[in-house]
């Protein structure tokens, strides 16, 4: 593992939500890790979920330079809103970058994480 954060869940801005793709905003944890989007696994309430965790800004869907925290949860359907949420990053994927083409194209981006991370979990037979 590289990394492990926590933190409460927020609200954000509900732009995933909107789009088919809720993400679970931890609280600003303060912390110092380079930016980019991770493989990792999420607890909350006691269970655990393969998740894609975006660190640093989001340049493709507004121009803020406000640093989030935002989980995919893979395979949960759910508000967890207000709870504590434990994210363990295990793999750095990518770097944070600008989609052309709009929502279509960060959702299609996020298909991608989605399937990196699960092909590292399962090559490194780690479950969550």
């Amino acid at each position: 593992m590289l990394y492990s954060i926590s933190g409460t869940v927020v609200h954000g801005k509900g732009l995933g939500h909107r789009h088919g793709m809720p993400t679970a905003n931890l609280e600003d944890a303060g912390i110092d890790i380079p930016f980019g989007v991770y493989a990792g696994i999420a607890t909350v309430g006691g269970r655990s979920y393969y998740c894609i965790t975006n660190v640093g800004n989001r340049p493709s869907v507004d121009s803020s330079e406000k640093v989030t925290i935002e989980s995919l949860l893979l395979d949960f359907a759910g508000d967890i809103y207000g709870r504590t949420m434990r994210v363990d990053l295990y793999s750095y994927l990518r770097p944070i970058m600008r989609f052309e083409g709009g929502i279509e194209a960060v959702r299609r981006q996020l298909e991608k994480d989605s399937q990196a991370a699960l092909e590292y979990f399962r090559k490194n037979d780690i479950a969550p």
